[in-house]
């Protein structure tokens, strides 16, 4: 089972590289948080691909299809934790300068029973080296009775600064709020805001493909009622990945 998420990322490789441009990465963190939920407080390995372009002109937009997976190998109290998400995205053609606005479909498959869909808008603005934006994300399927209905709202802002030709350094935060859903609510879980972040991240173009960088993260619980202390476990990841353009 722990081989499911690389054996996916191989094969989707190799099917939509001749045609579209590939992005594939590989992330090594200290923990999984989601949503400011601990989900795995344990190394974890985390591949994803991204493939973008497929021929479409500027003035149409652009299309991006990827997966991403998580799994914990080496520790066997999470065996029935591994998770892969599917997602296709749409941008919209930029109707004002410096501006995106994106949608987005996610599956999340998981080895345990339950899965998730979810649908989800977005929106960035750029000015120099400051870009903020957010984005709303509801779940549009009752396959998994906790998060039927269930609404998430966060905006961001960070600051990337160009330290030379290879050398990049983003720093940012984000803020959240949650709206529990059914399934959440029926356990006494209020709607309110969730968690916030502060993470700064480095990376290197090794060369005109490949690149390296590493993350730190602080995520802080704003309310207990919203993001409960049983979830609530990690305050601190540090991550280090590998990338590869094609």
């Amino acid at each position: 089972m722990k081989r499911i998420v690389v054996a996916t990322v191989a094969f989707a490789t190799a099917s939509v590289a001749a045609f579209a441009e590939v992005s594939v990465t590989a992330d090594f963190a200290t923990a999984y948080v989601f949503r400011g939920a601990t989900i795995v407080d344990d190394l974890v390995v985390q591949p994803a691909i991204e493939a973008s372009g497929f021929g479409l002109k500027d003035e149409c937009g652009s299309i991006a299809f990827g997966a991403w997976g998580s799994t914990a190998p080496f520790d066997d109290d999470y065996d029935n934790l591994h998770e892969t998400d599917w997602y296709l995205s749409y941008t919209l053609p930029e109707l004002v300068t410096n501006l995106s606005v994106y949608f987005t479909f996610t599956e999340y498959q998981y080895v345990a029973p339950l899965g998730e869909k979810e649908v989800a808008i977005g929106a960035d603005y750029s000015l120099g080296e400051v870009t903020v934006g957010g984005s709303a994300n509801f779940m549009i399927d009752d396959e998994n009775p906790l998060t039927e209905n269930q609404k998430y709202f966060d905006l961001f802002a960070e600051v990337a600064i160009e330290v030379s030709e290879e050398m990049d350094v983003t720093v940012g935060g984000l803020a959240s709020v949650m709206l529990q859903g059914d399934g959440n609510s029926s356990l006494g879980l209020d709607d309110g805001f969730n968690h916030y972040e502060f993470n700064a991240a480095l990376s290197y173009a090794l060369n005109d493909m490949w690149s390296i960088g590493a993350s730190l993260a602080y995520i802080g619980q704003l309310d207990s009622d919203v993001l409960p202390d049983a979830v609530y476990d990690r305050g601190l990841v540090a991550m280090f990945s590998i990338g590869c353009d094609m």
